[in-house]
């Protein structure tokens, strides 16, 4: 048996279980859940999945239901700063007391299933129960549950019952798990749709809203698709920092302001509000103009476009797939075309880099630094000058490390530049723990 003595002991139990298998099957976790007593069965839930956005909008839901007097529970992942985040009620994150008791009364249990069963629990599936335990001990009225990968067979998918599915986005990620095409990758999402439960779906591509249409008529679902049945609209945002919108149609707000920037966070705070106010709807609730403005404002999210540093300007965006730089380039190219950004890139080597970069090299004010960077645990990040050999691409700068890189940058900035650090979210985390740690010292002096 593990010894498990203090919080730090607990995450390293729950991260060393094995990564994944993904089956078909819930077998491992309903044998757990029954040992248990079934705590995600007492719980109500808004299951949301998507390749992007589905952090954001999660995040936004959980503020808006709490903005109408709802007590809410979210569950998201990966974390940025604290393995915590990944559990929050309205307190905030979990306190490192009650993880650390969770996990000493389910490693004994895992540890039995490890001997009945050909594979024990992973990863994911051990945190997924613990999320279960602390909402049924620590109530709420609904839990915001953001899927891990997929849909139809990830964890979060044991649950009976939903109030609402909600589908951000689908574009082509984690292919070497959920399929090649975009109505494959969709199908897999497709899973999380419930029987006569509303489905809110974001802006997808035709072959996805085929596959949606498809399961939710089958499923008696009723869909409510952005750009259909509710409009978002961006409005001139000014000099702020942020995003000013309207949403009209199945819902009417005329003048919402969301602290984040970039068009995709509209479509998310539009998809979040919708979900909302079809949730608070169930629980006999309103939500009022005045409560969707406060609750947007409190909505802070790391690492998307988030800016860490002034003079000079630094921003930080996880986005880490096709998609993801998509957004990114029409952010930059739609506000800060007036600006030169020193682009400071580290992915893991199993993503579609290339296409990642060769799309930020497209923008004519983008200089473009190819960075090393520590990495998780058995994932394998690039390697800088492979990169340079892979992609046949002239202008790109190459260094060992993002500290040596941001170094050099710094060094021959203009007042006016901004400096991004993108590619993927662990390398994103990396630097942010960084510029926070070196936030803290400065303050200390």
């Amino acid at each position: 048996m593990a010894k498990i003595e203090t919080v730090s002991d607990a995450i390293d139990y729950i991260h060393g279980r094995h990564k994944w298998t993904k089956t078909p099957t819930f077998e491992r976790l309903n044998k757990i859940l029954a040992r248990l007593g079934h705590p995600e069965q007492q719980l109500k839930y808004v299951h949301v999945t998507g390749t992007n956005g589905k952090g954001s909008t999660s995040k936004m839901i959980a503020q808006l239901l709490r903005a109408s007097g709802l007590k809410v529970g979210l569950f998201t992942s990966p974390y940025i700063l604290k393995f915590n985040e990944r559990i929050q009620d309205d307190c905030g994150n979990i306190k490192d007391a009650d993880l650390l008791d969770l996990v000493q009364r389910l490693a004994p249990i895992v540890e039995q299933l490890d001997v009945e069963l050909p594979t024990g629990l992973t990863e994911f599936e051990a945190l997924t129960v613990l999320m279960f335990m602390y909402f049924t001990e620590h109530p709420v009225d609904v839990v915001v549950l953001e899927v891990g990968v997929g849909g139809t067979w990830d964890s979060t998918t044991v649950i009976p019952d939903k109030i609402a599915a909600v589908i951000t986005t689908v574009g082509l990620d984690h292919m070497h798990v959920l399929g090649n095409t975009i109505t494959e990758i969709a199908t897999q999402k497709a899973g999380i749709i419930q029987r006569q439960r509303p489905l809110i779906v974001g802006q997808l591509p035709k072959d996805a809203n085929q596959v949606l249409n498809t399961v939710a008529n089958a499923m008696g679902a009723p869909i409510y698709r952005l750009g259909q049945q509710f409009q978002a609209t961006s409005l001139a945002a000014g000099d702020e920092w942020g995003e000013r919108f309207q949403v009209t149609g199945s819902i009417n707000y005329q003048n919402l302001f969301v602290d984040l920037i970039g068009k995709y966070q509209i479509d998310n705070a539009a998809v979040a509000i919708q979900t909302a106010q079809l949730v608070a709807k169930y629980f006999k609730r309103s939500l009022t103009e005045a409560m969707i403005d406060s609750a947007l404002e409190s909505v802070t999210w790391p690492v998307r476009f988030e800016k860490v540093a002034t003079n000079p300007e630094v921003i930080l965006d996880g986005a880490h797939n096709e998609p993801g730089v998509r957004a990114l380039v029409e952010t930059l190219r739609t506000r800060f075309n007036h600006r030169r950004v020193h682009v400071l890139f580290g992915a893991l080597s199993d993503k579609n880099y290339p296409k990642m970069l060769q799309l930020l090299a497209e923008l004519p004010n983008v200089a473009l630094h190819v960075v090393g960077f520590q990495g998780p645990n058995n994932r394998q990040p690039i390697n800088p000058s492979e990169v340079l050999e892979q992609t046949a691409m002239d202008d790109l700068m190459m260094h060992k490390n993002w500290q040596q890189g941001y170094q050099t940058v710094r060094a021959g900035i203009q007042p006016d530049d901004l400096i991004l650090f993108t590619g993927s979210l662990y390398f994103v985390s990396e630097v942010r723990q960084a510029f926070a740690t070196a936030n803290e010292n400065v303050g200390g002096h």
